[in-house]
C-alpha cells in the first residue's frame, strides 16, 4: 500500500527519529498510527537499520506488542502504519507520578510477557523505557519503539555499543561491556520501580554521577513495598548480569506468575463464545462415585475432566466445578435469574444422571437415551443455526452423557459405538463451520469420546477400529486449523489419540506377557484390531500430526501464552506411546540383546548377522517414525520450547514420555545432545563453551532428578527443585533421567566434544550440585545392596559418562577435583560388580534382565566408574584395584562366568553379563590400565589361554558384526573402532612394554608401533618398573606362542576389514610391534598381511600418516629379518609405492623409505632388476642430498646395499660418488659418514668399473680426509669409547677395498695425507691397526 490509502488527521508526538501522526485507513475507519521516518541526512548504516527494524515489527505478533499493520518507503522517507494506542506510561508518570502495588503489578505482568516474547524469538528491545510503553484499550499495555533493536542470531552470546536512554540502562551497558537480553530486565526493573516510587532508582542531572551510581550505588526499596515486589525487582536490579533474574525462572516468581485465575480468564477469552444466551442452570454439586471409587465432582450434570495444576502429579483428575462456572460466566445473574432450558425431560434426566443410581438407570433405558441424543441428532441433520434454546439443550445433553460416562453405565450392547459414533459426526460438523463458533461443544464432546474409549468394552467392539479412522481423521483437521481452535479443544482430541494408543500399547505387552500361543479367537482378533490401529497410525501421518500440535503449542509458549500447553504435553504422551508400541514390536519380531551376550550364549540371533543392517519390517517401521520426529525436532525451536515445558511442567505421565522421547532423539541424532545442552553447531568441537545453563533441556532434566529427591524429602542446593507435589515412581525417572544424561555424554565425547562444562555449566556451585546429585541416586538406599536397582545403575553410568568427558580434556576445570571424592571406594565399587542382574530384579524393576534399556547394560555404570576411579586415581588406584581381584572378576564378567558358577540360575537363560558395547570397551580398557599393577597381574590376565581366546573372541567377525549392526552408543562404525582399539591396547601390552623397557630392543625397530608406544600404558610402566620388565621379558615366548595358538595375528588382520581407512591405525601399529617376533610374522605373512589389495589401501593417499610409516616399518623389518620374506615382499606388488614415497612431503616417509629398499637389498640381489625398472635408484641418490638427516642416512645404508651383492647397479649408482664423497666432508653424524664410506666400499666391491669416478669426484680424498679428521682419537688409548663410535673402522675398511685396484691404489700412495695411515698401525685398537696395516701392505705392491 502507499500514502494514498489512509487520511492522515493529525500530528500526536515528535521524535528523534521522525514524526507520528494519527490516522484512519481509507474505506474501512480503523484509527493508525503513522511514523514517518525522513531519509535526509541519515547514513546507508542508518537506513539498513531502519529496514531492519521495520522487519523486526513486520513478524512480531503478540497482544503486549505494538502490531505493525503496514509499511512503505518512498525516496524521501519510511512509514510505517502501527495499531493506535491511547498514551504513554510516561504521560501517567507525568499526571500520577505513582502508582498502586496492584497496578504496578498488573502492567509488570502484561511486560514480562511481551519481553519473554521478544526474547524467546531472539530479540533485545535496547530502548526499555516509559515512553516506548503505550496503553491501549482496556488498560492493555502495549511495547513499542524498536529503533534500537536488535535481532539475535543463534548463536549470538553478548553484544557491544551503547544506545538508549541512561536512566534505564543496565550497568554493563552504560560500562560499555558485552550485554545480553538481561540488559531488557534490569530495564523492566527500573521502569516498575519508578511506577511504584515516582521517579527511578537512580537519577540525578549528572550523567556522569548518574552512571556511577548505576554501576556502583545500591539499590534503595521503601517499605510500603510488598516483600514479593521487592524480590522481584531485587533479581532484575542485579547489578551482575549473569545472576539477574531471567527465563524461565522469572515466569515462576509471585509477583508476575500468572495465576489460576489469570489462567481461566485468558481460556475463557480466547476459547468461549461471546453470547449472552449461552448460559447453563447453576445447580448445587454432587458426586458420582465411578466403579473404580473414584470421585468425580459434577457441576450442572457434567463431570468434567479439569487441568491438573501444571506441577501436580495426579492419575484421579478432580474437578472444581463450582468454581469453573464462577470464573466462565462472570457477571451473570444467579441461579434464580437463569433461563431455563425449556426442555423438561432434558431437565429431569440430567438430575438423575448427578448420581451413580440414576446414571446407571438411564444407561439400561434406550429410550432415555434417544431422548438425550436427539439435540445432536438435529444439529448433525442440519439444524445449525444458533439459537438460546439450542445452545443449551446441546449442552444440557453433553453434561448428561459426561455424567452417565464417569459412572461407567453405558450397558446396553452397542450403545457405546453408537454415543461415539454420534459425537464424533457432531464434531465433524462444528469443524465444517467455524471452529471458534463450537469450541466449547466441541471440548465437551471430544472429553465424552475420551472417557468412552478408555472403558475396557469399547476395545472389543467390533467398530473401534473404525471409530480410530474417523477420530485421526478429525483429529488432523483440529490440528490443521490455523486459527480458532481453542486449547481445550485441541487437548481433549489429543487425549483421544492418547487413550487409543495407551490402550493398544498395554495390550500388545498384556499379550506378550501371557507368552501362550494364539489359540483364543477373542484375544487374536483384539491383537489383529491393534495391529490394524497402529498400521494406520502409521499410514497416516500420525507422528508428524502430533509433531504439529506440539509446533503449535510450542510457539504459543514463545508467544506468552500458555493456552496450548496442556494440548503439548498430550501430544508428547501421545507421540511416546506410539514410539513405545513400535518398539515394542521391532523387539517382539526381531529381539536384539547385547552383542556381547549373543555372543556368549551362541543364541540364534548371532548366526542372522549377516541381514542385521536390514531389519524386519516393524523395526524399519519404528526407525521411520522415531527418525521423523528427532528430525522435526531438531527443525523447529517451537517443538523444542513445547519439550522443555512438557519437563517444567512436572506432571508424571508427561515427563516420562518426554524424557523417553529426548533419550530416542539423542540416539538418532548427535546433533540432539548439542541442542540439549544449548550449544552452538557451528562452532568447533574443540571449542570448549559453556553448556547446559538454565533455560536449555538438559537442566531441566537435572532438575527433575532434584525433583525426585525431593519426593523422598532430600534437596540439593544449586537446582531449583519444586515442592509442590511428589513423583508417585521416582525411581522410574531417575533411571531415564540418567540415561539421557549418559547418552548426551558419549554422544559428545563421541563428537570430539571432550569437557563436562558442556553439561555442567562453568559455575562449580552448579557443577557440585549436579554430580552430588546423581552421586546420591547411586549411593543411598542400603536396602538394595543385594540387588541391581536401575535407577542406581543408570545414576552411576550418568556420572562416569560425564568424567569421561574430562579424560584429555584440553582447559582446566574443577570438574574432576569434584567428582573423585563422589566415586564410591573400590570395594564397595566390586561389590556391586558382583551382583547379579537375575530374572527377579527384572521383573521387580521393569527392566529386561541386564539391561537398564535397549541401549544400556546394568554393569555399565559401575565399570565406568570404576575406570574412572583408576585414571584420576593415579597407581594407588591400580593397587587397590588389583587388591580387590578387580582384574579377574572383570575377565569373569565379560566370559559370562558369574552365571555359569552360579547354582541358584544356572538353568537361567537371561543376560547376566549386563555389559552393552560402552561397557565392553571400558571393561577392556579397565583391564588393561591394571595390567601395569604387576607381575602377578600379567601373568594372571594375559598367560592364561581363555583368557587370550575370550579377548580375540570380542574381536571375531561374528562379534564385530552384532557391534556394527548395533544402533545404540558403542555401535555401529565408531563402536567397532573402539572395541579394536581396546582389545589392541590389552594384547599389544607386553609387546610395547618390551620395546619401552631401559636397554636394547629385541629385534625390533625402535619406532614400530609408535602410536601404541605413545597411547599404551605398556609404554609407560616398564620404563619405570625394571622387575616388570624383566618379567615380561622372561615370559615373552609363552605369551607369543598364546598368541600364536590363538591365531590372534589373523584375526588382527581381519579387524582391518572392518573399520574405516581413517581408524586403521592403532591395530596397525600391533601389527608392526608383531611383526619384529619371527612366529608371529609367519602367522601374519601366512594370513596374507601382504595382500597386493590390501597394501594398495593401506599406502593409498588416503591413509593416515601413522599407518604410512607402520607399513613401511613392516616391510622393512620383514627384509631385515630374513630373505625368505623377499618373495612375499614382492608379492605385495608395492615398488611403485616406494617409488613416489621417496618424494613424499613428510621427511619420515622419505626416510623409513629408504631404510626399507636398503632391508630389500640387505640379504640377496633379489630386488635389483625391480629397483632398475622403477627407476627407483636415481631417487634414492637424490636422498643423498635431503633437507633431512635421517633421510640422508638411510639413503646411504640403501644405495650402500644396492651396490653389495654384484654390479648389476653400478651404472646407474656411478652418480652417488660425488654425492657421499660430499657427505664424508660435511658436518654429518658419524653414522650417516660411516654409511656413505661403506656405501662407497661396496661401488668397488665387485668390479672396478666405477674405480676411475672413486678417484676423479674425489671420493678417495674424501675417505682419507676422514681418516685423517679421526685419526687423532684412534691413537689415544683413553678414547676407546670414541673410536668406537666414530666412523674410522668403516673409512679405512673401505680404502682396503680400493686398494685393491690399481688406480685406487696410485691415487693412495700419491695422496700427502698417506702417513696418517702408516701411523694408524701403531692404534691401540687392534681392527683399525689391521686395516692401516692391509692399506700398507696392498701399497707396497705398487712401490714393486
Amino acid at each position: 500500500m502507499s500514502i494514498e490509502n489512509y487520511h492522515v488527521i493529525e500530528l500526536v508526538g515528535e521524535g528523534s527519529f521522525g514524526k507520528v501522526y494519527k490516522g484512519r485507513r481509507k474505506f474501512t475507519g480503523q484509527t493508525v498510527a503513522m511514523k514517518f521516518i525522513p531519509k535526509h541526512g541519515k547514513s546507508d548504516k542508518d537506513i539498513h537499520n531502519l529496514r531492519q527494524e521495520i522487519e523486526i515489527l513486520r513478524k512480531l505478533k503478540h497482544e503486549n506488542i505494538i502490531e505493525m499493520l503496514d509499511s512503505f518507503e518512498s525516496p524521501q522517507e519510511f512509514c510505517v502504519v502501527t495499531e493506535f494506542a491511547q498514551g504513554e506510561l510516561f504521560e501517567i508518570l507525568e499526571d500520577d507520578k505513582c502508582l498502586p502495588e496492584e497496578q504496578v503489578q498488573a502492567i509488570a505482568k502484561q511486560l514480562v510477557r511481551a519481553l519473554h516474547y521478544l526474547h524467546s524469538n531472539r530479540i533485545i528491545h535496547r530502548d526499555m523505557k516509559p515512553q516506548n510503553i503505550l496503553i491501549g484499550a482496556g488498560s492493555i499495555v502495549k511495547l513499542c519503539d524498536f529503533g534500537f533493536a536488535r535481532a539475535m542470531s543463534t548463536n549470538t552470546v553478548v553484544l557491544r555499543s551503547i544506545k538508549g536512554t541512561p536512566l534505564y540502562m543496565a550497568p554493563e551497558l552504560v560500562r560499555e561491556q558485552p550485554y545480553n537480553h538481561t540488559a531488557d530486565l534490569w530495564s523492566l526493573g527500573v521502569i516498575l520501580y519508578e511506577l511504584f516510587v515516582g521517579q527511578p532508582p537512580f537519577y540525578t542531572n549528572s550523567v556522569y554521577a548518574l552512571i556511577r551510581h548505576i554501576i556502583k550505588d545500591p539499590v534503595k526499596y521503601p517499605d510500603n513495598m510488598s516483600s514479593n515486589f521487592k524480590s522481584f525487582l531485587k533479581g532484575l536490579l542485579n547489578k551482575v548480569p549473569q545472576s539477574r533474574l531471567t527465563w524461565p525462572a522469572l515466569l515462576e516468581h509471585p509477583f508476575v506468575k500468572e495465576s489460576t485465575m489469570d489462567v481461566d480468564e485468558k481460556i475463557h477469552d480466547l476459547s468461549s463464545p461471546a453470547r449472552g444466551h449461552n448460559v447453563a442452570p447453576k445447580t448445587k454439586v454432587s458426586t458420582v462415585a465411578s466403579p473404580e471409587s473414584k470421585s468425580h465432582s459434577v457441576v450442572n450434570g457434567e463431570g468434567h475432566d479439569l487441568d491438573p495444576h501444571p506441577d501436580a502429579f495426579s492419575k484421579n483428575h478432580t474437578s472444581a466445578g463450582g468454581d469453573l462456572i464462577k470464573e466462565e460466566f462472570p457477571g451473570f445473574p444467579g441461579s434464580v435469574d437463569v433461563v431455563q432450558s425449556g426442555c423438561e425431560v432434558l431437565d429431569r434426566l440430567e438430575n438423575h444422571s448427578r448420581t451413580v443410581k440414576g446414571a446407571q438407570k438411564i444407561g439400561q433405558d434406550r429410550e432415555a437415551l434417544s431422548v438425550i441424543l436427539v439435540p445432536l441428532n438435529n444439529w448433525c441433520s442440519g439444524s445449525q443455526n444458533s439459537s438460546r434454546v439450542q445452545d443449551v439443550t446441546l449442552n444440557q445433553s453433553l453434561r448428561i452423557l459426561s455424567n452417565i460416562a464417569v459412572a461407567g453405565a453405558f450397558t446396553l450392547s452397542g450403545i457405546v459405538d453408537e454415543v461415539i459414533v454420534q459425537l464424533l459426526g457432531f464434531n465433524s460438523d462444528i469443524l465444517k463451520l467455524k471452529p471458534n463458533d463450537g469450541n466449547d461443544l466441541m471440548a465437551k464432546s471430544f472429553s465424552i469420546v475420551k472417557k468412552l474409549l478408555d472403558s475396557s468394552e469399547s476395545c472389543n467392539g467390533g467398530s473401534y477400529f473404525k471409530h480410530w479412522k474417523t477420530l485421526l481423521e478429525l483429529y488432523s483437521q483440529v490440528v490443521s486449523c490455523l486459527d480458532g481452535v481453542s486449547g481445550r479443544a485441541l487437548y481433549e482430541s489429543t487425549a483421544c489419540i492418547t487413550v487409543i494408543l495407551s490402550i493398544a500399547a498395554q495390550a500388545l505387552k498384556t499379550f506378550a506377557a501371557t507368552s501362550a500361543p494364539r489359540e483364543i479367537s477373542a484375544s487374536t482378533v483384539v491383537d489383529e484390531r491393534l495391529d490394524q490401529v497402529l498400521e494406520h497410525a502409521k499410514t497416516s501421518g500420525l507422528a508428524e500430526i502430533l509433531c504439529l500440535c506440539l509446533a503449535k503449542s510450542g510457539s504459543s509458549l514463545m508467544s506468552g501464552s500458555s493456552n496450548l500447553l496442556r494440548a503439548g504435553c498430550e501430544a508428547c504422551r501421545a507421540i511416546w506411546l506410539l514410539v513405545n508400541a513400535f518398539e515394542f514390536l521391532s523387539c517382539k519380531d526381531n529381539a536384539r540383546p547385547f552383542p556381547l551376550y549373543s555372543l556368549r550364549s551362541h543364541s540364534l540371533f548371532q548366526l542372522d548377522i549377516s541381514g542385521c543392517g536390514q531389519g524386519s519390517l516393524s523395526e524399519t517401521d519404528l526407525a521411520a517414525i522415531v527418525d521423523g520426529v528427532t528430525k522435526a525436532f531438531i527443525r523447529s525451536k517451537a517443538i523444542q520450547i513445547a519439550m522443555y515445558y512438557c519437563l517444567h511442567q512436572r506432571v508424571e505421565p508427561t515427563l516420562s514420555a518426554a524424557v523417553q522421547l529426548i533419550l530416542r532423539f539423542c540416539l538418532t541424532s548427535g546433533t540432539v545432545a548439542s541442542i540439549l545442552c544449548g550449544l552452538p553447531t557451528s562452532l568447533p568441537v574443540t571449542t570448549v563453551v559453556n553448556g547446559g545453563g538454565d533455560g536449555t533441556i538438559v537442566s531441566q532434566i537435572f532438575s527433575i532428578l532434584s525433583f525426585c529427591s525431593s519426593s523422598t524429602k532430600e534437596t540439593h542446593g544449586g537446582e531449583a527443585v519444586e515442592l509442590k507435589s511428589k513423583a508417585t515412581d521416582p525411581y522410574n525417572l531417575v533411571q531415564h533421567c540418567c540415561l539421557v544424561i549418559s547418552t548426551v555424554a558419549q554422544i559428545l565425547k563421541l563428537s570430539g566434544r571432550n569437557c563436562a562444562l558442556l553439561m555442567l555449566t562453568s559455575s562449580s556451585k552448579k557443577q557440585f550440585s549436579r554430580l552430588s546429585l546423581l552421586a546420591q541416586h547411586f549411593s543411598s538406599d542400603e536396602r538394595m545392596q543385594s540387588t541391581f536397582p536401575p535407577s542406581r545403575s543408570s545414576a552411576m553410568l550418568a556420572f562416569a559418562s560425564i568424567l569421561s568427558l574430562e579424560n584429555g580434556v584440553s582447559v582446566e576445570s574443577t570438574v574432576a577435583e569434584i567428582a573423585v571424592p563422589l566415586v564410591p571406594r573400590t570395594a564397595t565399587l566390586c561389590d556391586y560388580l558382583k551382583v547379579l542382574p537375575c530374572e527377579d530384579s527384572a521383573v521387580r524393576y521393569n527392566v529386561v534382565s541386564g539391561m537398564l534399556s535397549y541401549w544400556h547394560g546394568l554393569r555399565d555404570g559401575c565399570v565406568g566408574l570404576l575406570e574412572s576411579r583408576l585414571k584420576w586415581g593415579g597407581p594407588l588406584a591400580v593397587q587397590q584395584l588389583c587388591a580387590c581381584g578387580i582384574p579377574q572378576l572383570l575377565m569373569d564378567v565379560l566370559s559370562n562366568n558369574l552365571a555359569h558358577s552360579s547354582s541358584q540360575i544356572s538353568s537361567c537363560t537371561e543376560d547376566h553379563i549386563g555389559l552393552s558395547p560402552v561397557g565392553v570397551v571400558w571393561t577392556l580398557s579397565l583391564v588393561c590400565q591394571c595390567l601395569s599393577g604387576g607381575v602377578s597381574i600379567f601373568r594372571q590376565i594375559l598367560l592364561r589361554k581363555e583368557h587370550i581366546k575370550l579377548t580375540s573372541d570380542l574381536i571375531s567377525d561374528a562379534h564385530l558384526k552384532l557391534v556394527r549392526c548395533w544402533n545404540g552408543p558403542g555401535g555401529r562404525k565408531d563402536g567397532v573402532r573402539d572395541l579394536i582399539n581396546a582389545v589392541v591396547d590389552l594384547l599389544a601390552f607386553p609387546l610395547v612394554a618390551i620395546q619401552s623397557a631401559p636397554g636394547p630392543a629385541a629385534t625390533a625397530s625402535v619406532n614400530s608401533g609408535f602410536l601404541l608406544n605413545v597411547g599404551s600404558p605398556g609404554g609407560r610402566v616398564c620404563a619405570e618398573d625394571k622387575d616388570m620388565a624383566k618379567a615380561i621379558e622372561a615370559n615373552m615366548g609363552k605369551y607369543i606362542q598364546l598368541l600364536l595358538e590363538i591365531a590372534i595375528p589373523g584375526t588382527i588382520l581381519r579387524c582391518l576389514e572392518h573399520i574405516e581407512l581413517k581408524d586403521v591405525a592403532r591395530p596397525v601399529a600391533f601389527l608392526a610391534k608383531m611383526i619384529s617376533h619371527r612366529p608371529l610374522a609367519v602367522q601374519l605373512l601366512d594370513s596374507g598381511l601382504l595382500d597386493p589389495s590390501r597394501m594398495r589401501r593401506l599406502l593409498g593417499s588416503l591413509c593416515p600418516r601413522e599407518v604410512t610409516l607402520d607399513v613401511l616399518m613392516i616391510i622393512s623389518d620383514l627384509a631385515r629379518m630374513d630373505k625368505a620374506f623377499y618373495q612375499h615382499i614382492d608379492g605385495a606388488d608395492i615398488l611403485e609405492f616406494l617409488k613416489d614415497f621417496l618424494t613424499h612431503e613428510d621427511p619420515n616417509v622419505r626416510s623409513k623409505t629408504c631404510s626399507a629398499i636398503g632391508n630389500m637389498c640387505r640379504h640377496s640381489s633379489y630386488f635389483y632388476s625391480l629397483l632398475a625398472k622403477y627407476h627407483i635408484i636415481n631417487l634414492l641418490i637424490d636422498r643423498c642430498a635431503d633437507s633431512d638427516r635421517r633421510a640422508r642416512k638411510f639413503a646411504c645404508f640403501a644405495i650402500g646395499n644396492a651396490a653389495y651383492h654384484n654390479d648389476l647397479l653400478y651404472e646407474e649408482l656411478r652418480k652417488s660418488i660425488p654425492q657421499l664423497s660430499n657427505l664424508l666432508l660435511s658436518s654429518e653424524e658419524d653414522k650417516t659418514k660411516a654409511n656413505a664410506a661403506g656405501a662407497l666400499s661396496n661401488l668397488v666391491r665387485n668390479s672396478d668399473k666405477l674405480c676411475e669416478d672413486i678417484v676423479s669426484n674425489g671420493a678417495m680424498q674424501a675417505l682419507l680426509k676422514l681418516v685423517a679428521d679421526c685419526a687423532t682419537v684412534a691413537l689415544n688409548p683413553s678414547r676407546r669409547d670414541a673410536i668406537t663410535e666414530s666412523p674410522l673402522k668403516i673409512a679405512l675398511f673401505s680404502l682396503a677395498k680400493m686398494c685393491a685396484h690399481p688406480p685406487c691404489r696410485q691415487f693412495l700412495c700419491s695422496s700427502e695425507l698417506f702417513p696418517v695411515i702408516k701411523r694408524l698401525r701403531q692404534s691401540p685398537e687392534s681392527t683399525i691397526s689391521k686395516y692401516a696395516s692391509v692399506i700398507i701392505s696392498q701399497a707396497a705392491e705398487v712401490s714393486s
